[in-house]
């Protein structure tokens, strides 16, 4: 069966969508891939206003943006800067500089870049909330914070969060990562541990529901243990005489999250713990598309077309926090 998601190169991307207009086409195929209907009286007939991106309905007269409804409700920037952002958002493994994509586009406002950012990050989290993980599960935390603190369980001044990804084998029997999800949270309890277990749509087991998660392998930490059997899990103790030894014992796990504290430490130099989350996702959201990396670009699009936007002042309104998170 042929993939829905095109695939493509930089070249190709640039010849696909040189105009806004040829964006808003592409948004509105996207929205009513089986044609257009007014959403007032289902009429297939309309007018396309082009430079405001908007159907004019040849019945009713209803218009319908084309935006509406999507991650792009309401915007006033021009849908060819967003397809930009887009685009290096989902073909760039370490992730755009919010600042490099302002001067790139051309986005007069760095509030205004940050903001789409953010917002093509609510798709992606929207996205992968979809998906659950399976199977043999390799968790551990982390921390996220100024570097030369205090390490361990202990940290202060760090911000902790909580890591999974999903295990399989290949054809030839070798064990390899599925899909990743991190969640910050306040501290490593098996309270903690099970509200992210239930947000994997891990919940505990029961006669009418089939149990995806089977097993989790972790280190040695109680509060695993004590989730694992809330949730009937086999638990795969690892035990790290070494903390050196983590990456070698549980490799999956310590690469993703080596990844997470290079992008976030490197490209972006730090965030806020306000929105640490938000850019994690971001990570993971790539990582668990890595096999299809040319189609990312379309992958994303039909992301931010499937979810209600956010604004300004919902973001914001999040927790506040006093300090930056960097990978440590």
């Amino acid at each position: 069966m042929p993939s829905r998601y095109r695939k493509r190169s930089l070249l190709d991307f640039q010849k696909s969508f040189a105009t806004n207009e040829t964006c808003i086409n592409h948004l509105a195929n996207l929205r009513w891939d089986e044609g257009f209907a007014c959403p007032r009286c289902g009429h297939d007939q309309f007018w396309l206003l082009a430079k405001r991106g908007l159907f004019d309905c040849k019945q009713c007269r209803y218009r319908t943006s084309v935006t509406a409804g999507t991650i792009f409700h309401k915007t006033r920037t021009p849908l060819i800067k967003w397809y930009w952002l887009l685009f290096h958002m989902a073909m760039n493994k370490v992730g755009v500089s919010v600042a490099d994509m302002q001067r790139l586009l051309e986005i007069r406002h760095y509030k205004t870049a940050w903001l789409m950012g953010h917002k093509i990050r609510k798709a992606m989290a929207d996205r992968d909330a979809r998906y659950q993980l399976t199977g043999l599960v390799e968790m551990d935390e982390t921390f996220f914070g100024p570097r030369g603190k205090r390490r361990g369980r202990g940290s202060e001044k760090k911000t902790m969060v909580l890591c999974a990804v999903s295990l399989y084998r290949d054809c030839k029997g070798q064990e390899r990562p599925g899909f990743a999800h991190m969640r910050v949270v306040a501290n490593a309890s098996a309270e903690s541990i099970d509200d992210f277990l239930d947000r994997l749509s891990c919940a505990a087991q029961s006669k009418e529901r089939r149990q995806l998660m089977e097993a989790i392998r972790s280190d040695g930490w109680q509060s695993y243990s004590r989730a694992a059997k809330n949730k009937n899990l086999v638990h795969y103790k690892v035990v790290l005489r070494d903390p050196k030894a983590a990456g070698r014992l549980l490799p999956w796990i310590h690469r993703v999250i080596s990844n997470a504290k290079d992008v976030i430490g490197g490209t972006h130099r730090g965030v806020s713990d306000k929105h640490l989350e938000s850019y994690l996702s971001e990570i993971c959201y790539r990582f668990n598309r890595r096999y299809w990396e040319k189609e990312l670009f379309d992958r994303l699009v039909r992301a931010c077309v499937t979810t209600q936007t956010v604004t300004y002042n919902e973001i914001i309104r999040r927790p506040s926090a006093t300090r930056m998170s960097f990978g440590s």
